[in-house]
């Protein structure tokens, strides 16, 4: 191989390398605006810690009792908001 073309292969890997890192620093920006969002923030073991009253100020109200409605769906929880939570069991089988 030639020095030239030495030389174009260089400048093609430092081109896609500049490309990478433009697009690494917008999605580390994204996720750190996902994290904001959650009021989350990761820990040392890789695990998440949400503050879920922070979260739910975020979103608001309208979004909020949707996620409760999501939320009661999805592990059958029944009962008026701050009343004691009735859950209904599936039977197996």
């Amino acid at each position: 191989m030639s020095e030239s073309e030495w030389i174009h292969r260089a400048q093609s890997a430092e081109a896609a390398l500049n490309t990478l890192r433009d697009q690494m620093d917008r999605i580390r920006e994204e996720s750190r605006g996902v994290l904001e969002l959650f009021c989350a923030r990761k820990k040392g073991d890789g695990s998440y810690d949400i503050d879920f009253a922070g979260f739910v100020e975020r979103i608001g109200l309208e979004q909020a009792i949707e996620l409760r409605r999501v939320i009661d769906d999805a592990h059958n929880v029944s009962g008026a908001p701050g009343e004691k939570p009735r859950v209904r069991l599936a039977a197996s089988g």
